[in-house]
């Protein structure tokens, strides 16, 4: 069944959601939207794919060639910061757009069936989600990323590939894991801290808005 989709951003996190999505809904059409930069138009496999920038989705040109127009409804996540995310969701909200289902990759696994994934999301390509983990809105995982039992991920947080989250873990809203971030088990984390790529969480983060960074990861002055 098509699918109209609008992706969040216009960068390069962007253009490899056009894939996962492209993967796990094969006849979707999509189109990005972004205001934050000056990028027009994307060129993905040939084909030319407008960035809308005055978050009006009533009558979308998808292809110019035989003057096509499409209307789009529902949006995913297609950048990484949390900041960033939170500008762009709410834009969209105010267009008329609305959250997608959740999208998760062909080749992500959810063991559980008592897991619960929010809204607007994109699970990609080799993420495993164990058991009874709670996901938020607005959630990316980007590749190969882990997440143990137990586990809850605040909404808008955001993993970078190769990020190793242990069981019991929690997530505060925001939270951003670099590259290859591994976290012990039964560790929390304060909303919107930032991990450095590699570092190794294993203590409590209580203090909002800071970056770590290290093994094990300290505060950065």
């Amino acid at each position: 069944m098509s699918r109209n989709i609008v992706i969040l951003g216009a960068g390069g996190f962007a253009r490899e959601m056009y894939w996962h999505i492209k993967e796990s809904i094969p006849q979707a059409k999509m189109v990005f939207a972004n205001d934050l930069k000056e990028t027009e138009k994307i060129a993905i496999n040939g084909q030319i794919i407008p960035v809308i920038k005055n978050w009006d989705f009533d009558c979308v040109p998808v292809d110019s060639f035989n003057k096509s127009f499409e209307k789009f409804k529902e949006f995913v996540i297609g950048v990484g910061s949390p900041k960033i995310k939170r500008i762009l969701v709410r834009k969209a909200l105010a267009s008329g757009l609305v959250p997608a289902p959740t999208i998760i990759h062909p080749r992500a696994l959810v063991q559980g069936d008592d897991c619960e994934i929010g809204i607007g999301s994109i699970i990609s390509p080799g993420c495993v989600i164990t058991t009874n983990v709670r996901i938020g809105n607005y959630v990316l995982l980007n590749l190969n990323c882990t997440v143990g039992h137990d586990t809850i991920l605040g909404d808008y947080v955001t993993c970078n590939p190769g990020c190793c989250i242990s069981g019991n873990v929690t997530l505060g809203e925001g939270v951003m894991l670099g590259t290859g971030t591994v976290i012990r088990e039964k560790i929390n984390i304060a909303q919107d801290v930032q991990t450095g790529a590699q570092s190794c969480v294993v203590k409590d983060i209580l203090d909002s808005n800071i970056t770590v960074a290290g093994i094990p990861a300290r505060k950065l002055i």
